[in-house]
């Protein structure tokens, strides 16, 4: 095989690798998107109660529907996810929200981020 051959099929491979990626991406966040609908909806969509206490807590300066926001950290996602806010929010047991389900909710909240 001679180089550019070889060429070829390495950006093509590379670009399969790419676009499998994507699409795991992509059903990662749209499992997200259901997670979310189930257990977070309840409290973060608009009008509901938690949506209420963020309007007045930021009162505009960042989105108060949580899957309209684009600065949520991995790391703060998962602190609110597993850990007590009071006294607004009660932790998920992984029994309710697993690993991989918080996983695909990061995935979902952070689609939009630059």
């Amino acid at each position: 095989m001679n180089r550019a051959s070889i060429l070829k099929v390495s950006l093509s491979c590379a670009l399969l690798l790419a676009a499998n990626g994507a699409v795991a991406q992509d059903d990662l966040v749209e499992r997200g998107r259901t997670v979310y609908a189930d257990w977070c909806a309840i409290c973060h969509a608009p009008g509901e109660s938690a949506t209420r206490i963020l309007e007045e807590r930021y009162q505009g300066a960042v989105p108060a529907v949580v899957d309209e926001r684009t600065n949520l950290t991995e790391e703060l996602i998962v602190a609110r996810v597993r850990t007590w806010v009071a006294p607004q929010m009660p932790p998920f047991r992984q029994s309710e929200v697993s690993d991989a389900d918080l996983e695909a909710v990061i995935a979902y909240l952070q689609r939009n981020d630059e």
